[in-house]
């Protein structure tokens, strides 16, 4: 009976020291790779549009493959995931991951299996003046009141007389002089007025 106990007890610690021999990936690696992002912690971008970040690491340890997750400060649901197998190389090597930028604001990048501490970050989205409906508001009235205005002063103004240039003055004026005057013919004479007349002399 006591044999059987010792053999049993030395099987198991046959395994256990067998499975702490065994090299694994997914052991605690953060002192043994350096992780940090290419184009810092500060990322402008306007809303709705794709945005990629690049990781840049170092790894001379040994291959590791971690799931790593793009997740809003304060969320632990995950934006954006991707598997990364981070190969053993002694030059720096860039991994990316993508994500649609429906919010902003802090954010940070989760490594599984300890391989690394969180990389935080901020997300701050592009404003422009024209992403203000009252910008468009403004204009609008703006025109109408102009295009009101010029309505208004063209139905006020006194109308002008056709204006003549100095040439058909000068012509009106010399046809005027051309025109003969009209002058009233005199009546014929009746037999009776030439006889008084005649009479008067």
């Amino acid at each position: 009976m006591k044999t059987k106990a010792i053999f049993a007890v030395a099987l198991i610690l046959a395994v256990a020291l067998t499975t702490f021999a065994l090299p694994s990936e997914d052991t605690d690696a953060a002192n043994r790779i350096q992780i940090e992002l290419k184009d810092g912690s500060s990322y402008n971008v306007s809303k709705g549009s794709t945005l990629t970040l690049t990781l840049v690491y170092t790894n001379t340890d040994r291959n590791y493959t971690s799931t790593v997750d793009v997740c809003a400060s304060g969320s632990t649901t995950p934006i954006a995931t991707k598997t990364i197998r981070f190969i053993v190389s002694d030059q720096k090597v860039e991994e990316t991951i993508s994500f649609t930028a429906d919010k902003s604001g802090p954010m940070y990048i989760s490594f599984s299996n300890g391989i690394h501490d969180k990389i935080h970050f901020k997300v701050n989205f592009e404003t422009s003046i024209w992403d203000n409906w009252g910008i468009y508001a403004a204009i609008i009235i703006v025109a109408l009141l102009i295009v009101a205005f010029v309505i208004y002063k063209t139905r006020t103004a006194p109308k002008q007389k056709n204006q003549l240039t100095f040439e058909q003055i000068e012509a009106e004026r010399q046809a005027s002089k051309m025109a003969a005057p009209k002058t009233k013919s005199e009546a014929p004479k009746s037999e009776r007025q030439r006889y008084l007349q005649s009479k008067k002399k």
